[in-house]
């Protein structure tokens, strides 16, 4: 199993502020409330922060370049506490995405000139996708983008903060403002993480959502030829459905496109509200991807929709990454957060989603494994990375045999992870490899298991028998003083 802690919409309100203390206490008090619950969630493995980083700088607002600054400060000390706390300060395993409250306002209003009321545009035109011309509902006119390179900058205060906190971290394919998407991988290499930028033609004028058109097919070039992905997971912010009178979502066709090229599961923000009674969507052969909506992790009591407090997410992925729990948590009660018994869940506070299955099985042979697991886990042991090198191969091991086995033997032994050997290796395919299990069993204070093992495969595997006898000595005496 694997868990993700789902956050998303961390803007702060001046109107009711949440210091980083009280979420980070909030946050680890609930994860000791529900890893202790019935049925237990699995701490979280990895982070996915789906946009609204910040609450932004409204537009002529004074100083907005330091605002926005001080803003990201807040957040990424934030980031980096939550992660040292939740995943062991490792960054490579946060997924960050901006939102619509990321977008500089004030660098994207100085790309825009005026439109002269004699050059009124026909609105046919005006409002097409891709147009250069916006709305101003104040001024009742017409703006067109005239300095398309200062428009691009927008959300640069945004990747300088990415940058920042992704400095020096290893083992993250692709981040940067210079690509259409960002790439990261968990669970081994099992799961693979396209993070794409809602939004592309965002700004102080218009608020809907939309991922450049390329985006996606980029991804899936990139993730279908470089990397064995089991699990293909989107993230962006923006909602995929609104008020009849709202623009601020993104078209469902988008995320249809998504399902088609392979992504399964997607998870986003920008409602203020979980949605988790899942929505499927449906292609006609019946590709199915289902799409987890986390609600605001800090929104002010203003910015919530009525009955919805301050939320997240626990996404617990099961083995064969075909499903997955969602539990939601929210703040009702001070600052303290606790299960949301959902209504449209049957009063639950977690919901079981599902989605279709590629065609790949879940166990790939070594041979296609080894170009990218087993070359990087060589890598992570030879730059003292024995503990990452362990878990990147522990997922992989049941398609594993020969070398890759050994590989993982030694990670594991070199970074005294005994309990993932023990977890790992049921079934010994070699000495060597029960030999190390009996030595984990030893390490563990768990003599009898040991000799259960030994017992168990020791004839099978054709081990001698004095050296069977001398094992079976040693784990003895070790299980009179245990008792």
């Amino acid at each position: 199993m694997f868990s993700i802690l789902h956050i998303s919409d961390l803007h702060r309100s001046a109107a009711d502020p949440i210091s980083n203390d009280e979420l980070l206490a909030s946050l680890t008090v609930d994860r000791e409330r529900y890893t202790r619950a019935d049925p237990a969630v699995r701490a979280p493995d990895a982070i996915v922060v789906s946009g609204d980083i910040i609450q932004g700088v409204e537009l002529a607002g004074e100083n907005s370049e330091d605002a926005l600054a001080n803003q990201y400060e807040v957040a990424e000390d934030f980031l980096v506490r939550l992660a040292q706390e939740f995943v062991q300060g490792d960054r490579s395993r946060v997924i960050v995405a901006p939102g619509n409250h990321d977008v500089a306002w004030n660098v994207a209003r100085q790309a825009m000139e005026k439109v002269p009321a004699v050059e009124i545009p026909n609105p046919q035109h005006a409002f097409k996708v891709g147009s250069d011309l916006r709305w101003s509902w104040d001024e009742r006119c017409f703006y067109r983008i005239v300095k398309p390179e200062v428009y691009e900058r927008r959300l640069d205060a945004y990747w300088d903060f990415v940058h920042r906190f992704y400095k020096d971290v290893r083992g993250i394919p692709c981040v940067g403002r210079d690509h259409p998407f960002s790439l990261f991988q968990l669970f081994g290499g099992r799961i693979g993480l396209a993070v794409f930028n809602s939004c592309h033609g965002n700004d102080c004028y218009a608020f809907h959502g939309a991922i450049e058109p390329s985006a996606i097919a980029m991804a899936h070039q990139l993730m279908r030829r470089d990397y064995r992905f089991q699990l293909w997971v989107g993230v962006w912010h923006h909602s995929i459905q609104g008020a009849p009178y709202r623009t601020d979502y993104m078209d469902i066709d988008q995320v249809q496109n998504m399902v088609g090229y392979g992504f399964r599961l997607g998870l986003h923000g920008h409602q203020h509200r979980h949605q988790v009674v899942p929505m499927h969507v449906h292609l006609p052969d019946r590709e199915t991807m289902a799409v987890v909506s986390a609600g605001s992790l800090c929104a002010g009591a203003k910015e919530l929709p009525t009955g919805f407090f301050r939320q997240y997410n626990v996404i617990e992925i099961d083995d064969n990454l075909s499903s997955a729990r969602v539990h939601v948590r929210q703040m009702e009660t001070a600052h303290l957060f606790s299960g949301c018994h959902m209504t449209l869940a049957g009063g639950k506070t977690y919901v079981e989603i599902s989605w279709s299955v590629e065609s790949w099985p879940v166990v790939i042979s070594e041979s296609k494994v080894a170009p990218k697991v087993i070359l990087d886990a060589e890598r992570l042991l030879a730059t003292d990375h024995a503990a990452e090198a362990a878990e990147m191969l522990a997922t992989w091991l049941p398609g594993m045999s020969g070398y890759g086995r050994t590989l993982f033997l030694k990670a594991c032994i070199s970074a005294n992870k005994w309990t993932l050997i023990v977890e790992r290796i049921s079934d010994p395919q070699s000495i060597d490899e029960l030999v190390a299990l009996v030595e984990a069993h030893d390490r563990l204070h768990s003599p009898t298991p040991a000799l259960t093992a030994l017992r168990d495969h020791g004839v099978r595997l054709g081990m001698q028998p004095s050296q069977q006898g001398e094992l079976e000595k040693r784990i003895q005496v070790r299980e009179v003083k245990v008792k």
